[in-house]
């Protein structure tokens, strides 16, 4: 700095001193420091989480009869899973991000790799056959019977964990990528050689792309059909009255509670799937990885919030878990006759995943009629 005529002017050298660049060096690295401590604190905010809003989410299937359906299986199946990602894999993370490196057994990190993609890949597949369920229900309810059993729902159940498992085969055996400690992505993941870019370039394409285009197919031929009966029941007769708008609400309530799911995984997943899969020559920070993978855990977290917070009779068993309230053989929505149980049963289907309906509206319709349609 150097004073001119009583002022004061800033002089920029062309050359920077040494003890410059250990100061620059120094803040550098306090910044860094103060994102890695950021960064750990959200994802232990989304174990806490996302281990309380799971547990619940199971508890509240398991506890409540009304929501014990066949197609809540999925959704039991996404909260384990998901469960499982905060338990196993992120701990994991929080250590990498900690130590800036694997310091441990590199066995371990693969299978900390290949289990977090396999976790991953139950998870997209699950959305998509909850997809394919609503699909089915609305649009051919005679094969959504026949399909959705529950013999044949634990074998897709089986399928949704097998076959991510068995894709990744290739970088397990080493054949074609390989699991390890990525330091750019701070995580254990597929290594950055041509090999394994490429796998993951055919994991994306097999894991999200192939599965975004049937659920966004699923959901378009959704809407269609509702906006298609809603046109039928604009002038409500004797036979297609009450009942049928009460359908056409819940079929329209349920088409954007799983479209908003769908939006959720994708902007979780895809931006940090593609992010590292473009910087193959290590040009983004390891800081921006770092919160960019942050933004698929958080979804691991969500879930549970979607289906709870959206839909009443969750949030109600909720309440029950935490108010430590028992619920089963007590509870007076689970009372059934034996009229009408095939209808009923496709009435609680649509009804269990819907934010703010109930079936109750539905007493009254005749004599026949079931109050309560959702024991199993």
């Amino acid at each position: 700095m150097v004073h001119t005529n009583g002022s004061r002017r800033h002089v920029k050298f062309p050359l920077t001193t040494e003890e410059d660049l250990t100061w620059k060096q120094a803040v550098d690295q306090d910044e860094a420091g103060l994102l890695v401590q950021a960064a750990v604190f959200l994802m232990a905010v989304i174990i806490v989480a996302g281990c309380a809003g799971n547990i619940m989410a199971v508890l509240a299937v398991k506890t409540t009869r009304r929501l014990q359906t066949v197609s809540n299986m999925f959704v039991v199946n996404l909260s384990v899973c998901d469960l499982m990602f905060v338990l196993f894999v992120l701990p994991f993370n929080i250590y990498t991000y900690i130590a800036d490196g694997w310091y441990i057994d590199a066995n371990l990190c693969k299978f900390v790799g290949i289990l977090g993609y396999t976790l991953t890949g139950t998870t997209i597949i699950t959305i998509t056959m909850i997809a394919w369920n609503r699909y089915k229900m609305v649009t051919n309810l005679a094969a959504y019977k026949t399909i959705f059993v529950p013999r044949n729902m634990a074998l897709m159940l089986v399928f949704a964990w097998l076959l991510p498992l068995l894709g990744l085969t290739p970088a397990i055996v080493g054949v074609w990528g390989q699991f390890g400690y990525v330091p750019v992505l701070v995580t254990c993941n597929l290594i950055l050689d041509h090999d394994s870019q490429s796998f993951k370039l055919f994991l994306l394409l097999i894991r999200a792309v192939i599965p975004s285009v049937l659920i966004t197919y699923f959901y378009a031929r959704i809407f269609r059909t509702t906006r298609a009966s809603h046109r039928r029941i604009v002038r409500p007769t004797f036979l297609n009255s009450v009942l049928d708008l009460h359908n056409h609400r819940k079929e329209m309530h349920l088409t954007r509670m799983m479209i908003a799911i769908f939006i959720v995984f994708a902007l979780s997943y895809f931006p940090c799937t593609i992010s590292s899969i473009i910087d193959w020559n290590t040009v983004l920070s390891k800081q921006f990885h770092m919160f960019c993978s942050i933004t698929v855990y958080v979804g691991s977290a969500i879930n549970p919030l979607i289906y709870g917070l959206m839909n009443s009779q969750f949030r109600q068993a909720y309440l029950n878990i935490m108010s430590c309230k028992k619920v089963g053989k007590k509870d007076p929505t689970v009372k059934m006759t034996s009229h009408a149980v095939p209808h009923k049963q496709h009435m609680c289907e649509l009804n269990q995943l819907l934010p703010g309906q109930q079936t109750s509206s539905l007493q009254g319709l005749g004599s026949n009629s079931d109050p309560s349609p959702c024991q199993t």
